[in-house]
């Protein structure tokens, strides 16, 4: 790392002395029950000994303002305990401005309750929390003057909690890039905060990352999408001077006419007399920064759920297809994920590029397209899927990037992918044990 890191060990009352701030990209409070219960648990447990180690601190110094990148959720469990621990000095203790999230509020009220239970059953945990648990349980804090550092410091480090995704980091810079007040910024952040977090990163991964990557015929290993490859999601700003881009006025005008014809009417919008006007999203091109990141995200989410690919969010019967049928049968069958994954994410681009127009014509072809290496191969892993799309020595052309360069939904229709089945290593096996999906793949001949 390039920039320094300032460590020190400190007790809790130290820590929550700070002036510790909770940054827009953080995740709400989730700590339930039994992480409260967990951590009173082990203090007394230790209150025997010296010092008790409750974990590492990774603080952004932002201007003088410390801002936690991990450690939220044992900190605000730390003064949710403080809270009813009659302490003398008390207003000493951080005050920290917590976001109004519905889970974090819940979480909160929740565990002032778990608490005050805890310490209602236990006559001694009162007095040896307020004997110990301020003065004698340390945390190791690693402060940062550089934010990316300090993301991929707890990235790398991090043991006890979940660890952030590359998509964490992709929301500090966005925030950061976000023209507005702080109104605007709770706003995104919301609309961030109400996606599961792991649904976010399968866009990214699953859909954004490949898509990118596939349709101008790069790879895709085995890696995935990571922390080195988040400068594809960063695009335009609007604080720079652009007058020498070129490429990037078309974006920032649509975003301009968007923007002025929703705020013209927005009366309008607000009583439901007529729709807000959308940004046209693509996934292939370029990203503008800031609001339109979170409101890019936002509209994905919605249309991958829409086409049914997040679990639990299946169609219903009488709105699927045969093939997305087969497609939900198949989800859990291990010997198609790498498949099943190829599909939905040529529908989504081909959907996402035109329309859902003739969406049965586009699903055949994107399955003769998916599937065509499960008849091919005996064994199907990603480095199978990536060399089939990008480098295949089967005769079928890479489809991102067929998609790419067409200009209309009968382009796309014409992919030719030959299905003769004696070129097709793997068919026998497949008519033997999966003749389902033989039936449908070879439906209406080669």
């Amino acid at each position: 790392m390039s920039h320094q890191v300032e460590t020190s060990v400190i007790n809790l009352k130290q820590l929550l002395e700070l002036t510790l701030s909770i940054p827009d990209y953080q995740r709400p409070y989730t700590w339930t029950e039994k992480n409260v219960i967990q951590i009173m648990d082990d203090v007394i447990k230790f209150s025997k000994y010296p010092e008790y180690r409750i974990g590492t601190i990774i603080l952004h110094n932002s201007n003088g303002k410390l801002d936690i990148v991990d450690g939220q959720q044992r900190i605000i469990t730390s003064l949710l305990i403080c809270r009813f621990l009659d302490l003398k000095d008390k207003e000493k203790l951080t005050n920290l401005d917590l976001p109004m999230h519905e889970k974090t509020i819940g979480n909160i009220k929740s565990n002032f309750k778990t608490i005050e239970e805890y310490i209602g059953v236990n006559p001694n945990a009162k007095e040896i929390l307020k004997d110990y648990f301020l003065n004698h349980c340390t945390v190791l804090v690693l402060e940062l003057s550089n934010l990316d550092e300090a993301f991929q410091l707890f990235d790398s480090s991090n043991n006890r909690g979940k660890a952030l995704y590359p998509t964490d980091l992709l929301k500090a810079y966005h925030l950061r890039e976000l023209i507005g007040n702080d109104e605007k910024k709770r706003e995104m952040v919301e609309l961030w905060d109400n996606i599961k977090p792991e649904h976010i990163y399968i866009l990214f991964s699953d859909y954004f990352f490949r898509i990118k990557q596939w349709s101008r015929n790069k790879p895709v290993y085995d890696i995935g999408f990571t922390n080195n490859d988040i400068d594809m999601f960063k695009g335009v700003s609007e604080r720079d001077e652009n007058k020498h881009n070129n490429w990037s006025k078309s974006l920032l005008m649509a975003k301009s006419y968007v923007d002025n014809y929703n705020r013209q009417n927005q009366t309008m919008i607000d009583f439901n007399a007529m729709p807000p006007l959308n940004y046209p999203f693509q996934i292939d091109q370029p990203m503008v920064n800031g609001e339109y990141f979170f409101k890019f995200v936002h509209n994905y989410y919605s249309l991958v759920n829409q086409l049914g690919f997040f679990e639990g969010k299946k169609q219903s019967e009488s709105d699927s297809t045969k093939i997305d049928k087969l497609i939900n049968q198949l989800e859990i069958n291990k010997y198609f994920r790498y498949v099943n994954s190829l599909y939905k994410t040529a529908l989504l681009y081909v959907v996402d590029k035109f329309s859902h127009e003739e969406l049965e014509s586009i699903e055949k072809i994107c399955f003769k397209y998916a599937f065509y290496p499960r008849f091919s191969f005996e064994q199907v892993q990603k480095k199978t899927v990536n060399k089939f799309v990008t480098d295949s020595d089967l005769g079928v052309y890479n489809f991102f990037n067929y998609v790419n360069e067409s200009y209309s939904i009968r382009d796309v229709l014409n992919f030719e992918v030959k299905t003769r089945e004696e070129k097709l290593k793997n068919s026998k096996k497949m008519k033997e044990k999966w003749g389902k999906v033989y039936g449908l793949y070879f439906e209406g001949g080669n």
